[in-house]
Parts: C-alpha cells; structure tokens; sequence
C-alpha cells in the first residue's frame, strides 16, 4: 500500500501508537501533528490521501471544523478519532459523516488495529 495519511492527534503517545499501527499496516505517514489549523496548512503542499483527526485538538479550530476545511478544500477524506467528546460536537461530527457520505467516518478510541485498518480501507477503497 501507498497510501498516505495524516494524522492529527494532540496527545502524543497517542499519535506514536497510530503511526506504529499504521506502519504495520502498510501505511506512509506522512506527519504527526496536534491542531488542525496545522492539518489544514500541510495538505496545502503535501499529497494526503487520508486524514486521521481527532475531534478534541489543540488550537483555535477543533477537529470537525478541520476536517470540513480540508473536505471543501481538497476533498481528502477524513476519519475522526474521539475518547470523549461532549454531544454537540458529536452531532457536529455525525452530520459532517452524513453530509459527505463515506468521505467520513468515526473510530472510538481506545480502538483496535484491525478496527482502523478497516475502517481505512472502507474509506479509501470501498473495502
């Protein structure tokens, strides 16, 4: 696989774990970062196939403002990633998911390797 991913998490053993996995998976990283307002500026210059987001960031934007951004802008697909979340925000992520069909789709952590794995192909690939 040559797929590309970002991954915006602000927690960074976090991130180190989803890099890990998505390694053993076959996936590129492509970067580690911790808002979105820095998701929105890589995929400016940088070819992503992929967004991996959490909901909760670090920054002025959470992750569902970002991922619309990055949506309207490049259409890159985008899966969030939440622990918690207050029910707004959810709702916020669960019309975003609807809006764009399976452009999105949500992944409750703590999550299981396999779980990811297949929520990005179905994601990517139709899998």
């Amino acid at each position: 696989m040559d797929d590309k991913i970002l991954v915006v998490e602000d927690e960074i053993i976090t991130a180190e774990h989803i890099k890990l996995a998505l390694k053993n998976q076959g996936y590129q990283v492509v970067s580690l970062l911790i808002s979105g307002e820095e998701a929105i500026n890589k995929v400016e210059d940088t070819e992503v196939d992929l967004v991996l987001m959490d909901i909760n960031l670090k920054g002025e934007m959470d992750g569902v403002e970002a991922a619309e951004e990055i949506w309207n802008s490049h259409s890159i697909p985008v899966i969030f990633l939440t622990a918690y979340s207050d029910e707004k925000t959810l709702q916020r992520a669960k019309i975003t998911e609807t809006s764009v069909k399976k452009s999105f789709g949500v992944l409750n952590k703590p999550f299981k390797e396999e779980d990811l794995h297949s929520l990005i192909e179905k994601t990517l690939h139709g899998k």
